[in-house]
């Protein structure tokens, strides 16, 4: 069991010597570029980008260059904030890291931290490749002893059981070197009081889910940063539309409840604004739950699942509820006993579920909410790095504008994780992607990637398509099963 344990999160795939790819690196500008703007609305065509000591020195589209500087050129090219995902689960696969810059994703947010991903943290620090790296800690919940036994080995929980435990465990994540805490669902109301008191005292961020025992008018008063999934705001309101508090409690209302959802918006985002707390996205997901139980074969086909890490899509068969992908153990098949008009119903149910995020993304962020992208990477189907885009495709086509989709991806989460970047302007880290079509014509454009450029590291396409393929090769030498039929 310890050893599928270890495989079933990552642990056992080949690990691809990120020590091989050799980025430039050096001084260097990017000529006759068009950049975003740095409120993410305009291009500004013809400039010249110098890049020196990991930041972007200087930016003008007259900038006189010594003879002797590397020269990239931009010309018919945009310049745009590298991407961040600030929901991903890494658990024991370092490949991703490589995932995430092949995709032009240069800073991830991770929501279940674990030892060694503060190792992988400070030694991109120190300068192996990889996006820089914000580590939450283990996820906190309140189970009975057994259960709390189970979901710590199982699932990485930690089991906090009373405000006393709860301090005590803030403290000592800081002292291991978290950088935030991450809550969930099942937690009690007095741990999490004790948390966020003990969290804000030491000067970490609170995010995660909304806890059961919280009512959502609660959440306003006790300082949690964010908001883990558009579906938690909904499952929330969810419970205080049917006074049953349950998970689904509008199973076979579902007309009603989109209209209570339109009737509390306005009221719940003067209250996210008022209490200054973001909401990260993970739509692309939520979408996902409306197809998986019903036609999982050609959503394996819709993704690129051969870059997967194989230990995670392929679980194990003898832990509900996992992470797997693959037919037999997907996460979110349907119950088999289920007939032909439960399975009608479960389908109409889970397309409301996704509508009701859909129009939580768009009325939301028209009322000035901010919203910062996530993926929820590693939970099936979303790959890592690919997965980003797809949330970038879904947060577009739910009504956000390009423009407000690329800022929920570069600007608002740099704020928030504090970090210099998410903006093409001088004295900013140079986390940048140089892209062969304007994101703002059409979202699906932040696909052309030409180049990478993580700390002023250059990875240029050649680079990136060596990196992709090399991932690909080991996650194919480590698979128990043939995913040829999902090609």
């Amino acid at each position: 069991m310890t050893r599928d344990g270890k495989r079933m999160y990552g642990g056992l795939t080949e690990r691809v010597n990120h020590e091989q790819f050799k980025p430039h690196e050096g001084s260097f500008a990017i000529k006759n570029v068009d950049i975003l703007s740095s409120d993410g609305d305009s291009i500004i065509p013809g400039q010249t980008i110098l890049i020196e000591k990991g930041l972007i020195a200087a930016i003008d589209s007259t900038l006189k260059l010594s003879s002797e500087t590397t020269i990239i050129d931009g010309t018919g090219k945009y310049l745009i904030p590298g991407l961040i995902d600030t929901h991903v689960h890494l658990f024991q696969s370092p490949n991703d890291l490589l995932l995430y810059l092949a995709n032009g994703v240069t800073e991830i947010r991770e929501l279940i931290g674990e030892e060694s991903h503060l190792e992988w943290r400070d030694q991109i620090e120190n300068g192996r490749i990889g996006p820089k790296m914000f580590v939450a800690s283990p996820r906190l919940g309140s189970f009975e002893s057994m259960e709390g036994w189970f979901m710590s080995w199982s699932q990485g929980y930690t089991n906090i059981q009373n405000a006393e435990d709860a301090r005590e465990t803030v403290k000592s994540l800081y002292d291991q070197g978290y950088d935030g805490i991450k809550i969930y669902s099942q937690l009690n109301k007095e741990s999490y009081i004790a948390i966020t008191e003990t969290a804000k005292s030491l000067g970490m961020p609170v995010m995660g889910h909304i806890p059961w025992a919280l009512e959502l008018s609660e959440l306003w008063q006790y300082g949690q940063s964010d908001i883990a999934h558009f579906e938690e705001l909904m499952n929330a309101l969810s419970r205080e539309f049917n006074s049953n508090r349950m998970i689904g409690s509008f199973y076979g209302k579902e007309d009603e409840f989109i209209k209570f959802l339109e009737d509390r918006s306005e009221a719940l985002a003067h209250n996210l604004i008022k209490s200054d707390i973001t909401i990260t996205s993970t739509l692309w997901l939520t979408e996902s739950f409306a197809k998986q139980p019903f036609n999982l074969e050609q959503v394996l086909k819709d993704v690129e699942l051969e870059y997967e890490n194989p230990g995670i899509s392929e679980w194990v068969n003898y832990i509900p509820q996992g992470l797997g992908w693959l037919p037999g153990v997907n996460r979110y098949a349907l119950p088999e006993n289920q007939n032909a008009e439960e399975r009608k119903a479960s389908k109409t149910y889970w397309e409301t579920y996704a509508k009701a995020a859909q129009l939580l993304a768009v009325n939301l962020s028209k009322m000035g909410v901010k919203i910062m992208t996530g993926t929820d990477a590693n939970l099936p189907p979303a790959v890592p790095g690919f997965s980003l885009h797809d949330e970038l495709g879904s947060l577009n086509r739910a009504g956000m504008s390009t423009s407000q989709v690329l800022q929920s991806a570069t600007a608002i989460p740099a704020e928030w994780l504090k970090s210099n970047s998410g903006k093409v302007l001088t004295g900013y880290e140079a986390n940048l992607v140089l892209l062969d079509k304007n994101p703002l014509d059409d979202i699906d454009n932040t696909k052309a990637i030409n180049t990478v450029i993580a700390k002023g590291k250059v990875f240029d396409r050649d680079l990136l398509d060596q990196i992709l393929s090399t991932v690909k090769q080991a996650n194919d030498s480590s698979r128990k099963i043939n995913i040829d039929k999902f090609r």
